[in-house]
């Protein structure tokens, strides 16, 4: 009787540790997963307007390709590598051209920094040697 006593005691510890256990931290990059898209202005010309689309996969680390930016008015795609992650900012390059040609060749190895906002919104700002590209993008 007191084996079965013990080994109840035993359950019931076992039950309480993986209960009370902190669950598994989720990938901080997951916050910016998602399909963003807004209107970019220009530095060089404002009253210049482009829409871009940003996909961003789950599960990114830095380093790694994560994702991409789709620029229909220009039919441009490129694919973006994760710099870095400072808090809400998610700093990336443009790694290759995934289409889009010779235009689009140019923005390879630029970057820039998309930044969750209070409201829900990513600023996205990227600049290159000959303008900067802002606005806002929702999903």
């Amino acid at each position: 009787m007191n084996t079965n006593r013990f080994m109840y005691l035993i359950v019931i510890a076992v039950f309480i540790a993986t209960a009370c256990a902190p669950s598994a931290e989720s990938n901080p990059v997951d916050r910016f997963a998602g399909t963003w898209s807004g209107t970019m202005d220009f530095s060089d010309d404002p009253s210049a307007k482009q829409d871009v689309v940003v996909s961003i996969p789950g599960g990114c680390a830095v380093g790694n390709v994560c994702g991409d930016t789709t620029n229909p008015g220009v039919s441009c795609q490129c694919e973006m590598t994760l710099s870095a992650l400072n808090q809400n900012v998610f700093e990336y390059k443009f790694s290759r051209t995934l289409s889009g040609g010779d235009p689009c060749e140019a923005g390879v190895g630029t970057g820039g920094t998309l930044t969750l906002q209070a409201d829900g919104t990513l600023m996205r700002e990227h600049t290159t040697p000959m303008f900067t590209a802002s606005g806002a993008l929702t999903k």
